[in-house]
């Protein structure tokens, strides 16, 4: 437990301040796309990997939810916001047959899925969701990005979901929060490594969610997957943001 607490101490007050200040100063893509250069999400093998979150029991139990929510809701298009290494979107559309767009701000990764991936059904743009446009779905999947963001840039992506009547928003997330929406730079650590998480239905930003899937990550956190419609979308998309809790 001492060697724990020990390792826990030296993650979160060298390593991270550290990796914060580095991509503070880097753009979205830079950041992303140094992440992945330099496998810090860890390496399965492959040129990209988007860390552990793409396989095992939970992804296996993500997938299956989706490929049923699809098949439940009628959708004939999916538009996956940070796709990353297209191990979990690959999965969705061999089992519902749905077209498939993924989209990543990473342009070496979207140039190995174009080269490799792409088919009649399945396509790939490389694009930022924070601030460029994005193409038309039956239904967004946003998994396990936002927690990377700012607090600003979650903000702008919500505003940014309007070409869509659906979308599916999943973060991991404290089972019991020692605080809501922690602010941070963007990069690859997320507000959990604080005691916090991403719940965009808690100020600053407040959108009205329906929470459709839960699954536990361990003792003491959850993939938590919310459902946010078009109402909900043109609310974030016209509405004033609160100010930010700073980190």
């Amino acid at each position: 437990m001492a060697l724990e607490r020990l390792r826990s101490w030296w993650f979160r007050y060298w390593v991270l301040p550290r990796d914060r200040r580095k991509y503070k100063a880097m753009s979205v893509a830079e950041t992303f796309s140094t992440i992945y250069r330099t496998k810090g999400w860890g390496s399965d093998g492959g040129q990209f990997c988007s860390g552990p979150g793409s396989w095992g029991p939970v992804a296996d139990r993500y997938c299956a939810f989706i490929v049923d929510f699809i098949a439940k809701n009628q959708i004939g298009s999916v538009v996956d916001l940070g796709c990353g290494d297209f191990a979990i979107g690959k999965r969705i559309v061999d089992g519902s047959g749905v077209r498939y767009t993924g989209i990543d701000v990473v342009p070496e990764l979207i140039e190995h899925h174009q080269k490799n991936s792409a088919d009649s059904r399945v396509a790939f743009r490389c694009a930022n969701i924070v601030s460029d446009d994005l193409p038309e779905a039956d239904l967004y999947l946003i998994r396990q990005v936002l927690q990377h963001l700012s607090n600003d840039e979650v903000g702008q992506v919500l505003r940014n979901l309007s070409n869509c009547s659906k979308a599916l928003i999943s973060e991991h997330v404290p089972i019991h929060p020692k605080s809501i929406n922690l602010d941070k730079p963007h990069g690859p650590d997320i507000r959990r490594f604080a005691g916090s998480g991403l719940y965009i239905d808690q100020p600053p930003f407040s959108i009205a969610v329906e929470t459709t899937w839960e699954w536990p990550l361990g003792d003491d956190s959850l993939l938590r997957t919310c459902l946010v419609d078009q109402s909900a979308m043109k609310q974030a998309s016209a509405s004033e943001r609160q100010p930010a809790q700073q980190a």
